[in-house]
């Protein structure tokens, strides 16, 4: 297959036109758990070209592929000509890994970027990577529909989002002998305090910390079962319940990068109604709400993102392809962004599907993940996009510079994409990029720190 020389750098490995891999069922919710089905054997067989692994050795773009079980390494290119891949990884090639497979959904840092844990949705597993190396350390049982896995700010847990157990889950981390074991969990729904907040309904979905040391966790997957569960973290017990009547909170979560505030969102697709795309500002000094439910222009709420200057929260609207930039100092919304993906229309069918986001420690571009034609989790109506790759965003003027597209969507013929949009199918997979992250090399002046909860300089 003969490519355009412009597009080789984005590229890692191509399967011949048309070709078909048939590589197990495709969920079509975040806690689906059934195995991620890769075949190695008919799987596309993706080489590194040696002329496009030289990076510049600042920071790492650390892109999920949950929709073929991968995960793709870039750094920006050496020669300042967009970004080239150092690194992949087939995530069920791996040792250890259970032969029905995984999928990898997102990803969290630890303080120091020393390693990297990997939530996996299908599997029921957190896998752990030494950054230096790439190499995997740790492979931890953390329960069914394991969608979200961060470490605490001193480094000695990490906790987990376990949708499909309903549960928090503790796993103590020792870094220095690389060690883990998972030792405690809040099963949410029969929690007392969430009992008494008039929770009856939903599973833990994302989390991150507060400057207090608590970390605030939505609830959902669905808008409907959206709530607020705060975690005192010296008890590790439920410290504040809120029901979704108060905080319909149903995915992302983000501290201020200095002031006792937190943001968090809620999203819904118009599929059957009129959708919502909200965000909610919540005090932790003194537990209450200060903004009630601003809208994000657009429907289905979902990501969101910190400048590293610390003077813009950036706001996403998957089913819209759409968002707004919020002032933290106000927390009202000073601009709206048109696109983050560039296919984009006013209606459903072929406009993509933004999901996920984080800054590059330069301050120079915000990278969004965006889903493709065939999501594996989330409301097909809002998840279903065209480009499955990273759109990289200028963040002075908003505008798209680039898209990254690993396995460009063109290489799968259209009966292969049918199938995989097939939900009675057990059919083939194709790209869905959900998770991202971004690792710094070099050193970085930046007002904050690179990732919540912003350790600030």
């Amino acid at each position: 297959m003969q490519m355009d020389p412009t597009r080789r750098r984005f590229l890692v490995g191509s399967a011949a036109a048309g070709a078909v891999a048939l590589a197990g069922c495709a969920g079509d919710s975040d806690d689906d758990d059934d195995s991620s089905g890769n075949d190695t054997e008919t799987a596309f067989d993706y080489e590194i070209d040696p002329e496009l692994e030289e990076g510049d050795g600042s920071y790492e773009l650390w892109a999920l592929d949950q929709g073929r079980d991968n995960i793709f390494i870039y750094e920006p290119a050496a020669d300042g000509d967009g970004f080239a891949v150092t690194d992949f990884i087939d995530v069920n090639a791996l040792e250890g890994v259970p032969e029905d497979g995984v999928v990898p959904h997102m990803i969290d840092y630890n303080s120091t970027y020393e390693y990297a844990a990997v939530a996996c949705t299908a599997g029921a597993r957190t896998l752990v990577f030494r950054t230096e190396d790439h190499e995997l350390v740790a492979d931890i049982d953390t329960g069914a529909g394991s969608h979200m896995a961060a470490f605490s700010p001193d480094d000695e847990y990490l906790h987990i989002d376990a949708i499909g157990e309903g549960a928090i889950v503790r796993v103590e981390a020792d870094l220095e002998s690389e060690s883990f074991e998972v030792v405690d969990e809040i099963d949410v729904l029969e929690d007392d305090t969430v009992q008494a907040a008039g929770i009856e309904s939903g599973a833990p979905i994302c989390h991150q910390y507060a400057h207090d040391g608590r970390s605030l966790h939505t609830l959902g997957p669905s808008y409907h079962d959206g709530a607020l569960v705060i975690v005192d973290h010296e008890e590790f017990a439920v410290d504040k319940a809120y029901a979704g009547d108060e905080l319909p909170t149903n995915c992302g979560t983000m501290p201020h990068p200095t002031e006792e505030k937190f943001y968090l969102t809620a999203g819904l697709p118009s599929s059957d109604s009129e959708g919502v795309g909200d965000y909610y500002v919540y005090d932790t000094a003194e537990d209450e709400v200060l903004v009630d439910g601003e809208s994000t222009q657009g429907n289905d709420a979902h990501g969101f993102w910190f400048t590293p200057d610390g003077e813009e929260l950036w706001v996403l609207n998957r089913e819209t392809n759409d968002g707004v930039v919020v002032d933290p100092e106000t927390d009202e919304v000073i601009e709206e962004i048109d696109a983050y993906g560039p296919e984009q229309s006013e209606g459903s069918d072929d406009r993509d599907a933004p999901d996920i986001m984080w800054a590059s420690p330069d301050g120079e571009y915000m990278f969004v993940t965006l889903r493709g034609p065939a999501p594996l989790s989330g409301d097909p109506h809002a998840s279903t996009g065209v480009t499955p790759g990273i759109s990289v965003l200028d963040i002075e003027t908003r505008e798209i510079v680039e898209v990254i597209e690993p396995h460009p969507i063109d290489e799968f013929d259209d009966d292969h994409i049918a199938l995989a949009q097939d939900e009675s199918e057990d059919g083939p997979r194709v790209p869905d990029f959900h998770g991202v992250g971004v690792r710094p090399i070099a050193e970085f002046e930046s007002v904050i720190g690179t990732s919540p909860p912003f350790d600030t300089n």
